[in-house]
């Protein structure tokens, strides 16, 4: 093995990790309205770090202001041109109207919400480009390697863009849709990485499964699509509502929750089969992916059921994705360990 692989995919590993947290702290940006907590980008109300209260953000005589640092008077975002030291009142001269949008507001948890989110993105492209930067050991060797890590680095900075167009737009429709699918495409990647490292652990050889667990990559990807169709009706209600009432919020959706509901069958009969198999194949690898698989389920099903008969609380719906990705990857490890080559232990 090349002494430069383990770093490799320990690195890989990483950033499996954080794309997986990512992906839960944008749902938690979502369920807590924080979407707009930093109403520009790639800085926070003009700073690096963000106001920690809503005085901050208000304006001050006599403060010195830099140039692109925010502060809301008359209802209105104001964005500072230049450099100055404020006069006694508001002086329109030293400031523009935020051009992008007109959203005026200050929520400090939802600033931070917002905040740890974005510091989540960036760290994970940290990773990304170390990953980068290992893969070009593997020149020889490996060369895919380097055409996935490059792929992988594409595609965070695309995720890193869509954001910033999300935040211009105040949170343009279907957005929830294309930064999901985006991250499906990064988590397919990792897994195509991690499938190419060398193990001593046997390959498995069943077109069955390998058909089975390609079905379920697909299904959890319509599934989490679906679901993020159904989030965006539950936001509208929700705001229509004065985010109140969650209780009658299930029975305001339309059909596209059933069609969620009658694929949740499909996924769970599909999950079912894959670790039923789990007696039949004795490889270890296998056997730990099937029980997750399992383990994973029931946690959907759980936490399905809460939202359904549960008023929506909020911890469930970034949960329920949270482990609906977990077992797309697992579904996708199943499938590059069954259809050829050495999987991973």
């Amino acid at each position: 093995m090349n002494s430069s692989a383990p770093i490799f995919f320990n690195t890989a590993r990483t950033a499996l990790v954080l794309t997986l947290l990512v992906i839960l702290a944008g749902s938690v940006v979502r369920v807590t309205q924080s979407g707009m907590g930093c109403p520009d980008w790639p800085r926070c109300f003009g700073y690096y770090i963000p106001p920690t209260q809503e005085a901050e953000v208000r304006f001050h005589p006599g403060q010195h202001y830099k140039k692109g640092m925010m502060v809301i008077e008359r209802d209105t975002l104001w964005r500072a041109t230049a450099d100055f030291s404020a006069a006694t009142k508001f002086n329109t001269a030293d400031w523009e109207k935020y051009p992008k949008h007109d959203y005026a507001s200050f929520v400090v948890y939802q600033t931070w919400v917002e905040y740890i989110n974005r510091l989540l993105g960036a760290l994970l492209g940290l990773v990304i480009l170390a990953l980068v930067a290992f893969s070009f050991r593997f020149r020889k060797t490996k060369p895919m390697l380097i055409a996935y890590s490059l792929a992988l680095l594409f595609l965070t900075g695309f995720q890193a863009w869509l954001g910033k167009l999300v935040v211009d737009g105040n949170l343009i429709p279907q957005s929830i849709s294309i930064h999901m699918l985006a991250a499906l495409v990064i988590l397919w990647v990792l897994m195509l990485v991690l499938s190419g490292k060398e193990s001593d652990s046997p390959r498995i050889g069943n077109k069955l499964l390998s058909a089975l667990a390609l079905i379920l990559v697909g299904l959890t990807t319509l599934q989490i699509l679906i679901g993020t169709q159904v989030r965006e009706e539950i936001d509208e209600i929700a705001e229509i509502t004065g985010y109140l009432d969650r209780s009658s919020w299930i029975d305001s959706l339309s059909s596209i929750f059933t069609l969620h509901k009658l694929f949740s069958l499909t996924v769970a009969a599909v999950s079912i089969i894959i670790y039923t198999q789990r007696k039949q194949i004795p490889e270890a690898w296998f056997n730990k992916s099937a029980n997750a698989i399992g383990y994973v389920l029931l946690a959907e099903v759980g936490l399905g059921l809460l939202m359904a008969y549960g008023e929506v609380p909020r911890f469930a719906q970034s949960l329920h994705l949270l482990f609906s990705t977990i077992l797309f990857c697992l579904a996708a490890r199943i499938f590059l360990g069954t259809r050829a080559g050495v999987t991973s232990s």
